[in-house]
């Protein structure tokens, strides 16, 4: 369980869930159970719509397993998937403390995390949005004959969709599901630790995939290009240390630059050997308020 607290220690404390997770065999069916929890304030009863969740969360398993060992998607992958949906739960549940959202909103969206990157192969797809309908898609069959009402399957699919880019220019504006979902998503990639890790490890994807210019995903340049796309949190999303997290590392960046142009200081560092790069931002971030 995330213990409460301010958004820097709440931040802390999550990343390090997350990282110890991530030294253990992926665990979707625990991650489901632990964001249900988290979400709706006690693991919901028996009925169709957990029922969807838990057939959800066994095809992630499922399609996860069955690449070859070390064929798994570099981000895309179990993992990923696991971590968005915990750090579903925990947000669902800030919003249902708050007032936001009630418990059954909680399920139907750690159910939607859980769904978002279903079946995906790695890579961006051919045309726009093709993965997150071909995920939507099979999790609305799975919530189908798991005997989900048709309101709550259209509901799953949209949150789903939702979590697709490029980004929607009026997010702010999204229904609060699903703008929780694409801040979800993206937790893991926002820490401050954790997260450096995750963009090489998509950009090492794309390039698997031949995505143009995917290499500079992993760059310290596309890492904080990443970090200022990112629009204004939500309460939720700010209790988690979401933007905590992009300022520390927003300072870091510009201590590495003479004049304290955060964008400078990235380049600096990508203009480093990766070794002493490592070493200046660490050094950087440390002195970072």
């Amino acid at each position: 369980m995330l213990p409460d607290g301010p958004p820097e220690a709440t931040c802390i404390a999550a990343e390090r869930i997350l990282l110890a997770r991530r030294r253990t065999a992926p665990d979707m069916d625990g991650a489901l159970t632990a964001a249900l929890v988290a979400g709706c304030g006690a693991l919901p009863p028996d009925g169709p719509a957990l029922r969807a969740a838990r057939a959800i969360a066994a095809e992630v398993e499922r399609h996860g397993a069955s690449f070859r060992p070390g064929a798994e998607p570099a981000y895309h992958n179990r993992h990923h998937q696991a971590e968005a949906t915990l750090a579903m739960g925990w947000m669902c549940g800030r919003a249902r403390i708050a007032g936001a959202l009630d418990a059954a909103d909680a399920l139907l969206g750690v159910a939607a995390m859980a769904a978002h990157d279903l079946l995906h192969p790695g890579g961006t797809g051919t045309r726009l949005h093709e993965l997150e309908e071909r995920s939507a898609q099979a999790a609305a069959i799975l919530a189908g004959a798991a005997g989900a009402a048709p309101d709550w399957i259209a509901a799953l699919r949209d949150i789903v969709l939702a979590t697709g880019w490029p980004r929607d220019p009026g997010e702010i504006r999204m229904p609060p599901l699903h703008r929780l979902a694409r801040e979800a998503d993206l937790f893991g990639s926002v820490t401050p630790h954790l997260g450096p890790c995750l963009s090489r490890s998509l950009a090492a994807e794309f390039a698997a995939a031949g995505v143009p210019g995917a290499t500079a995903i992993g760059t310290h340049r596309g890492r904080l290009g990443f970090l200022l796309s990112l629009p204004e949190f939500t309460p939720a999303g700010c209790a988690l240390g979401m933007g905590w997290a992009r300022e520390t590392q927003r300072a870091a960046y510009a201590r590495c630059a003479p004049d304290g142009d955060a964008m400078a200081g990235a380049a600096a560092l990508d203009g480093l050997a990766p070794h002493a790069a490592k070493a200046r931002y660490a050094q950087a971030r440390e002195a970072a308020p």
